[in-house]
């Protein structure tokens, strides 16, 4: 999976949008393009956070999150504390254009 460019990177702006809190295992691809499972707290059009089971990825990284219906979306590492962490989605990684932004509802995907 190519690696994005953080140079490339453009914020969102600074207000949150609706949030929906469940955990939900997704794949992550860290800068280095290693892959590992993380578990969704909460996820909004905006960004995501969620812990890992060993190491975060680091403050400034940039990510790519897999869904469960195979949908990408990238950003970059906000805050990390502990094993938790939060990202930022790109604005053309837009997770409200998502067609199955609903995904969190689902039973089968909930831990």
């Amino acid at each position: 999976m190519p690696i994005a460019d953080k140079d490339s990177f453009r914020p969102t702006p600074n207000f949150r949008g609706k949030r929906q809190q469940k955990l939900v295992r997704v794949q992550l691809y860290n800068a280095q393009g290693m892959l590992q499972d993380i578990m969704v707290k909460d996820i909004s059009a905006r960004g995501l956070s969620a812990v890992a089971r060993e190491c975060p990825p680091g403050r400034g990284e940039v990510v790519t999150v897999q869904l469960p219906d195979k949908t990408t979306l990238w950003g970059i590492v906000r805050w990390v504390d502990a094993l938790q962490f939060g990202i930022e989605f790109d604005v053309s990684s837009r997770y409200e254009d998502v067609p199955t932004a609903g995904l969190l509802d689902s039973p089968a995907r909930i831990y």
